[in-house]
């Protein structure tokens, strides 16, 4: 499987698009994103009839692709790289309700100040105190997204503290002894370390084809999985979010299922396990 040349300009992180070209033609789908206009088209048309939840996955997957966008000054940057990638736009910049977000503020101010409408910020004028600025701006989005992520992780935990779950998900990615998977009911991610606990099982990574073999079992990029949910609280300071593998079974790595009693009769509790790879 040839490889595409991914330059740092056209907005897509090399690692993450290798994968989205490769996984995507292992299902008999072909990607290009050269340019975000091919990219777009790609995801646009990319279906399997009956796998309506491949094209979310893609989706998913891309995003992981495209480069963060940033806040910069205009004088500092050649206007090659103005342009946004996921937008598909040449040039762009906020130009919203000034309370939603600061940056809308600045531009707002910056416009006053150049056609000189306002004198109240007249070093916005200066590109390198506008630099310090994005720079200032890039730096608390990243932090707010950090206490995005905190706060989501630690909502999780109370939700599940005191559950224990097996669920469906499917594979985003697959690394050397790991999976990452994503339960499509809760919208939740986790690395699931395949580690064998008592028998020797041989792995067996294919980076070109997105898969890992395990034992006689073939994991691969957007096959679905059961996983089970819980909270790690061996560490009271440091509780996690857990999952591990539950099918397909791998002799030394899947857990049981959950069995839960219905009367007399006791019946494992899997969701849907029809159509599952083994």
């Amino acid at each position: 499987m040839g490889k595409m040349d991914f330059k740092e300009s056209s907005g897509i992180n090399a690692e993450y698009g290798y994968l989205l070209v490769n996984a995507a033609a292992v299902k008999g789908i072909e990607v290009k994103c050269g340019t975000n206009a091919e990219l777009a088209y790609s995801l646009e048309h990319a279906d399997i009839p009956g796998d309506p939840f491949f094209n979310i996955l893609l989706r998913i997957v891309s995003t992981r692709c495209m480069m963060q966008a940033v806040y910069f000054c205009s004088g500092m940057l050649p206007e090659e790289e103005y342009f946004h990638y996921g937008l598909a736009v040449p040039m762009y910049t906020h130009f919203t309700s000034p309370i939603r977000r600061y940056p809308d503020l600045l531009v707002h101010r910056l416009l006053a100040a150049s056609v000189g409408q306002d004198k109240t910020y007249t070093e916005l004028l200066d590109r390198n105190i506008v630099h310090e600025w994005c720079e200032n701006m890039n730096y608390r989005h990243h932090q707010a997204q950090l206490v995005q992520r905190a706060s989501i992780a630690l909502h999780t935990q109370l939700y599940f503290r005191d559950r224990c779950l097996d669920e469906d998900a499917y594979i985003l990615f697959v690394r050397r002894n790991a999976i990452v998977v994503l339960v499509r009911r809760y919208g939740l991610e986790s690395t699931i370390f395949l580690k064998a606990v008592e028998s020797k099982v041989d792995f067996l990574y294919e980076e070109d084809k997105c898969k890992l073999t395990v034992g006689r079992v073939t994991l691969q990029m957007f096959d679905r999985v059961i996983v089970q949910i819980s909270v790690e609280d061996c560490n009271i300071q440091h509780k996690k979010l857990r999952m591990k593998l539950v099918n397909p079974i791998i002799p030394g790595v899947s857990v049981e299922p959950i069995y839960v009693t219905m009367g007399n009769n006791e019946e494992p509790h899997l969701p849907r396990p029809e159509n599952l790879k083994h």
